[in-house]
């Protein structure tokens, strides 16, 4: 078996940057499980949570586990060591390796038998006393009778997998006859042990390619399915219905594709497992209240392209149940006031992790309703408590190239890298989409772009949960100038340009946002301010507004060379004035990177650097 832990660069940044104040077991690592490889152990998250009675595990497991894509697995756990044992640990010392683990986990096959594992990866983060050091991973290995310690390998991007998106709308019905808030809760509870027995029997099975292609307990229900081996084949036969192929060619800039998967109800299953009876009608009259609602399950799955077609049925059947459980828990906590609260499923990729999350609100619920359960959420998750990743806002873009209103998003990725070797590359941090010439239906040819720069930049902070306003338009921009008087009253409906202070002032004025700036004589001398914009990318992360002469742009990173002072800015150019069409915007180099010829050598620039407003 392997005795190499592969974890993702991200997930060990997150871990060690995090506060980790217990010394026990203080959460789970989630990765892929794969028992018959040879290659590393895989680790692509982690859950931070005290883990107190280890004949809990079950539930706190299945807890975690809703929140990340199915095929994900906990294999291992997280612990801080004491600090008798730390220099012991680092050294090697195999005597007070298992002095420790015993002492932490008493009974390590108690563990392992929750997890269903026959051996499980153990991170302990060790701090030398009397230091301020950064925390350091050291990895060990834990089987049923022993401890070794581990070797690991921190990798860019894990094993590519196969992605597959489960959507589906389950009916609900609820009946009470006091209709208090614990008669409700309690008919939900009795709804979610049906539909629980009802998954574990079978009852659900997936619909593959418009439903021609069945996939229940005992295999698929189709011929033509019969080359679908693996989740690999199956890869390949949605690669070849898009025009793919075997080839590597991306499809946007989403790179992979992601598998529709639908889910229907096998109305005649009865469960295995229950002993039949004669039929029995009960009569209850009564006065009573019924609520019917449909239940809006939306699953995640991500597996290993070698995973068994017949393996894929219980890693959907699992996750599914799972998201169940989730659903019924929201409706379960938010009831009040006799009222159900309809669930919805949310989807989010923030950059700092390597895998999504999936969580589900209540609707109707305001975010700052919601900021208890988010600031949870970011402790179970090492993020950081000074950004709104987990806002309404932020979900779901990673799962499409347009946002609403058909703007392409994140025009800049899948371009090839800049010219300037070697260089550091600081980019935007997240999403924002292309706003450009004559979109909307609107004429703003030879004096819009700073208006579309303008829209780029508050689409980002849309897209990043920092508000929920919708991205102004020439009208509304102009009249915020006048609303704070720094214009006058016929600038609304005019053709006149903006610069990039009145970007600022609109930014302050409707989304709270300020801006720090940079001016530059010439841009000639852009190439100095390299360090300064590669510091805003790498702290704020927020788009750049740059003015100068008569033109306006968006500058969404760059890659420089210390030594040399070489540099090269990734643009985007709000002046296009085609269709939305990302091969030509990137082929075209409306959206691409741009060396110092570029600039009009002898202009005055001015560049608006929006900061990020601290928040949850």
């Amino acid at each position: 078996m392997a005795s190499t832990v592969l974890i993702s660069k991200k997930t060990i940044q997150r871990i060690t940057a995090s506060t980790w104040n217990g010394k026990s077991v203080e959460g789970f690592l989630i990765g892929e499980l794969d028992v018959n490889s040879t290659e590393a152990y895989s680790v692509s998250g982690v859950w931070r949570s005290k883990l107190i009675d280890n004949n809990e595990l079950k539930e706190d497991t299945e807890s975690c586990l809703s929140h990340f894509s199915g095929g994900k697995h906990v294999v291992g756990f997280v612990f801080r060591p004491s600090e008798r044992s730390i220099k012991s640990l680092v050294d090697n010392d195999q005597a007070s390796i298992d002095r420790e683990f015993e002492e932490v986990f008493g009974d390590y096959n108690i563990w392992l038998e929750q997890l269903g594992l026959t051996q499980a990866i153990v991170l302990g983060l060790c701090q030398m006393p009397q230091t301020d050091q950064e925390l350091q991973p050291i990895f060990f290995l834990m089987t049923e009778d022993s401890v070794i310690k581990a070797d690991f390998i921190l990798a860019e991007d894990l094993k590519p997998t196969v992605k597959l998106r489960l959507k589906a709308d389950v009916p609900l019905c609820i009946s009470t006859e006091s209709n208090t808030d614990d008669q409700i809760k309690a008919a939900l509870d009795q709804e979610l042990i049906k539909l629980q027995n009802y998954s574990q029997s079978g009852g659900f099975v997936f619909g593959f390619d418009e439903n021609k292609v069945i996939l229940q307990r005992a295999g698929t229900l189709d011929s033509t399915a019969d080359v679908w081996l693996t989740c690999g084949d199956i890869g390949k036969y949605f690669n070849a219905l898009a025009g793919l192929g075997g080839s590597k060619k991306k499809v946007g800039w989403l790179q992979q594709i992601i598998i529709p998967v639908s889910m229907l109800q096998v109305i005649t299953v009865e469960p295995q497992t229950t002993v039949q009876y004669a039929p029995i009608i009960r009569h209850h009259m009564g006065s009573f209240k019924t609520t019917n609602m449909l239940l809006p399950i939306d699953v995640l799955v991500e597996v290993r392209d070698n995973l068994p077609i017949a393996e894929l049925f219980n890693v959907l059947s699992k996750a599914v149940g799972r998201q169940i459980s989730a659903l019924f828990e929201c409706l379960s906590v938010y009831t009040q006031k006799n009222e159900l609260h309809s669930p919805e499923v949310f989807h989010f990729k923030p950059s700092c992790l390597d895998h999504s999350v999936t969580i589900v609100y209540p609707k109707g619920a305001t975010d700052n309703e919601l900021e208890n359960e988010r600031q949870i959420m970011h402790g179970h998750l090492c993020l950081p408590l000074s950004q709104p990743l987990l806002r309404r806002g932020c979900a779901g873009h990673f799962l499409r190239q347009t946002a609403p209103g058909n703007y392409l998003l994140n025009t800049h990725l899948g371009l090839a890298v800049p010219q300037v070797k070697p260089a550091k590359i600081s980019l935007v941090d997240g999403y924002y989409s292309y706003h450009h010439y004559m979109q909307d239906r609107f004429d703003d040819d030879k004096w819009g772009c700073a208006y579309r720069s303008l829209q780029t930049l508050c689409s980002w902070f849309k897209y990043q949960g920092y508000t929920d306003k919708h991205i102004p338009s020439h009208k509304e921009i102009q009249q915020a100038l006048v609303d704070i008087g720094d214009k006058e009253k016929k600038f609304v409906g005019s053709r006149q340009w903006i610069g990039s202070f009145e970007v600022s002032y609109v930014l302050d004025h409707l989304l709270g946002v300020t801006s720090k700036f940079i001016t530059v004589n010439a841009g000639s001398e852009l190439s100095s301010i390299g360090q300064e914009l590669a510091n805003h990318f790498e702290t704020q992360g927020t788009p750049v507004m740059i003015g100068g002469g008569v033109l306006a742009h968006t500058i969404l990173g760059v890659a420089y060379n210390e030594l040399t002072g070489d540099i090269s800015f990734l643009i985007l150019d709000p002046h296009y004035t085609g269709s939305e069409d990302i091969k030509i915007i990137q082929e075209k180099g409306w959206c691409g990177w741009k060396d110092m010829n570029f600039w009009n050598q002898t202009a005055h620039y001015n560049l608006c650097l929006p900061q990020r407003p601290i928040l949850i």
